[in-house]
């Protein structure tokens, strides 16, 4: 077995609705004011889902995206791997494999994986440990979407921390010996004592839909113990999120003062700053999605973008997707960015 493998990013695809809502919008439907959204919750607008915006659908308009700019054939692909929410367009239904026919990715095998919005980055390390443990797999597909913001229910005000999500998709293209961008290493931590702390109750096996549920939308999200959940989190978040990123840069080889750049899934302003001062880094040296909210797993290629866009990645530069879920999950992947 080769452990020396070398893995790649060759190329991205990002997919977000094109109509926004803006705080000025949202506010009277949440019943906060647009200024408390804007410096508290943290976003001035976000992507707005209409009917075509499934968790699938948005993943494969990004995954198709993703291979038109790699120059490789979907042909050429060997695995196709769902990293986004197994809340879609369908019950006990394969995402990587509707993805796979979408694209003609007709030589691959693929399978679904879900670490709520922690995904992104533990998908990075999937691929590479697969690409390590196969030596006949050259090239994976990642590919995600998220539409849990269609569970949020506005007229709950313990849900208010989750009022910045919204629909996005995703994609990655990996390649084994690729000679740039180089996946380094990952971290996970999971916070177990908030296992049962935001669900969605209705609707599984323990509690099927009634007539009821489906009049008073009760499938949607709830937050189960919202006084406990803040004393966990307290506890956890900052920690965790620190965590994951010391762990995964040293494992990497690097120090703190190696990253230059972080791209961490969309979080109130405080916590963003608590979490780079924690770190050793500046707010500047992060992306803050205050234009976009919360788009699930797609937050990283987001901040990607605007680091590339900003002149803030560079050549050489290490650069950490960081990403947190419901659960509670914590997971950080290091970049190498540019040619190796």
């Amino acid at each position: 077995m080769k452990l020396d493998v070398q893995v790649g990013l060759v190329s991205w695809g990002l997919y977000l609705p094109k109509q926004y809502i803006t705080a000025e919008e949202l506010s009277p439907q949440i019943n906060i004011p647009a200024n408390v959204i804007k410096e508290k919750l943290g976003f001035d607008k976000k992507p707005l889902g209409g009917p075509d915006d499934h968790a699938v659908a948005m993943g494969i308009k990004a995954a198709q995206q993703c291979i038109a700019k790699s120059g490789i054939g979907p042909e050429e692909i060997d695995l196709v791997l769902w990293a986004g929410e197994d809340y879609k367009e369908y019950v006990c239904w394969t995402a990587a494999i509707a993805v796979q026919q979408a694209i003609g990715a007709t030589g691959a095998w693929a399978f679904d994986l879900a670490l709520r919005c922690a995904g992104t980055p533990l998908a990075l390390k999937v691929a590479k440990d697969l690409m390590i443990a196969n030596p006949e797999i050259k090239t994976i597909l990642i590919a995600g979407g998220n539409t849990n913001c269609y569970l949020i229910d506005y007229a709950r005000p313990e849900q208010s921390f989750m009022f910045d999500m919204a629909p996005g998709g995703l994609a990655m293209l990996l390649k084994r010996d690729w000679p740039e961008n180089q996946v380094l290493e990952s971290h996970i931590i999971t916070a177990n004592s908030m296992c049962n702390d935001v669900l969605s109750v209705r609707g599984g096996t323990r509690h099927p839909l009634t007539h009821e549920d489906i009049d008073n939308q009760g499938w949607k999200i709830v937050v189960t113990d919202p006084e406990g959940m803040k004393q966990r989190l307290a506890e956890h978040s900052l920690p965790s999120f620190t965590g994951v990123v010391r762990q995964a840069v040293n494992k990497s080889g690097l120090t703190l003062s190696d990253v230059g750049y972080v791209c961490p899934v969309h979080i109130n302003p405080k916590g963003y700053k608590a979490v780079m001062a924690e770190l050793g880094l500046r707010p500047d040296q992060g992306s803050y999605l205050q234009q976009y909210g919360h788009c699930g797993h797609a937050d990283q290629i987001i901040g990607l973008e605007m680091g590339l866009r900003d002149g803030k990645i560079t050549e050489g530069s290490h650069v950490v997707f960081l990403g947190a879920g419901t659960g509670y999950a914590f997971a950080a992947t290091v970049i190498r960015w540019g040619k190796i």
